[in-house]
């Protein structure tokens, strides 16, 4: 579904710096073993239009492959690593993802498939989480952008930002948690703006039924 918005303070797809969390807060927040983020909805912003794409219907702005392929498998992590360094990751996912009602959901993540696309760091001017972009939000960026562009590094915006610490905070509040990950392309005719609208998908009640499969529920 594609849909042109007037721009205003409302529906613009950039950051809104300086609100929210301090660094610890946010930090704090974001950082949670078992949470993932899947796509719920995507953005391009161009000036003073705005398209939006519902990622479970047909859209002008990206064909089947990404749609039934990409999308519904795309899981990403932030997480630490060695000596506490920030750590993205990204794996295949299967289950909700989407504008669903939430809800709980059958899912399978697949170990093997997990691959770090760099470190995050914290941007302390724009009051931001900076980081190295995995492959596919980087391809579905090169796709609504409809050239040969590929970014390199987004940085997730200071709104909204994450509201659970674990599984069970999201469970007893029963509504979903949202983040959006930016992502800017600057032209000869100004700049273009990405938004991947993330949605956390808490995974419980987990099985490995083998080496490359891990069965469980996620809290969607």
């Amino acid at each position: 579904m594609l849909s042109l918005l007037a721009c205003d303070t409302e529906t613009n797809v950039g950051p809104k710096s300086g609100q929210g969390l301090t660094k610890a807060e946010f930090l704090g927040r974001m950082i949670v073993q078992e949470r993932y983020w899947r796509i719920e909805e995507m953005a391009r912003q161009e000036e003073d239009q705005i398209a939006t794409v519902n990622v479970r219907e047909v859209s002008p702005l990206l064909n089947s492959h990404y749609l039934n392929e990409v999308i519904p498998m795309v899981a990403v992590q932030f997480g630490r690593g060695y000596f506490g360094k920030g750590v993205v990751s990204e794996m295949k996912m299967s289950g909700a993802y989407g504008n669903v009602p939430f809800g709980e959901f059958k899912c399978v993540m697949m170990p093997r498939t997990v691959k770090e696309s760099g470190e995050w760091a914290w941007d302390s001017e724009r009051k931001v989480m900076k980081f190295p972009l995995p492959e596919s939000i980087r391809s579905l960026a090169g796709a609504l952008s409809g050239s040969d562009w590929r970014p390199d590094s987004g940085y997730v915006a200071s709104e909204p930002a994450p509201l659970f610490r674990g599984v069970e905070e999201a469970r007893r509040a029963a509504s979903s948690e949202r983040i959006r990950i930016v992502v800017e392309e600057q032209t000869e005719a100004g700049k273009i703006t990405y938004a991947f609208i993330m949605r956390a998908a808490w995974m419980t009640d987990v099985e490995y039924r083998d080496a490359e499969h891990k069965l469980g529920v996620s809290i969607y």
